[in-house]
């Protein structure tokens, strides 16, 4: 049995590793965005592994970063709240404001970071984007 944090965002770089294949910066003269996630290999090949990066996820605006034993969470709409997941994996204590407040502040950081880096929109302004896109809500659909 393994504990260590993974994501779907590690699936691509494990591939990648176990077959010595490269990631490309771009295909077909576009862009390609940077390859995020890490391997998880010598997991699935019984060694130890940790995590160099924190992970970082959104969906719906609902959004999180993982790091270590920490997890940092946010409901779309609500607050950000910070867990420890070795002592509480069922998420019941919020940390946020404790003695963990320079974590909870660095995290944060971390993900705004990230968020500018990777362009992923605000759930104010990506849902009424995708809604024109499926022209739903509009006299046409």
């Amino acid at each position: 049995m393994v504990h260590e944090p993974c994501h779907v965002v590690d699936v691509l770089p494990t591939i990648l590793a176990a077959t010595g294949s490269s990631y490309l910066p771009e295909l077909g003269g576009h862009k390609i965005q940077p390859l995020q996630g890490e391997s998880f290999l010598d997991l699935l090949e019984g060694k130890e592994g940790t995590r160099a990066q924190p992970i970082f996820f959104e969906h719906e605006g609902n959004c999180a970063v993982r790091h270590g034993r920490f997890k940092l969470v946010r409901q779309y709409g609500q607050d950000w709240e910070l867990y420890d997941m070795d002592a509480d994996r069922t998420e019941l204590n919020d940390l946020a404001r404790s003695k963990f407040l320079r974590l909870w502040a660095d995290l944060t950081a971390q993900y705004e970071d990230w968020v500018e880096k990777t362009g992923v929109l605000d759930w104010d302004i990506a849902l009424p984007r995708l809604l024109k896109a499926w022209k739903i809500g509009s006299a046409e659909g």
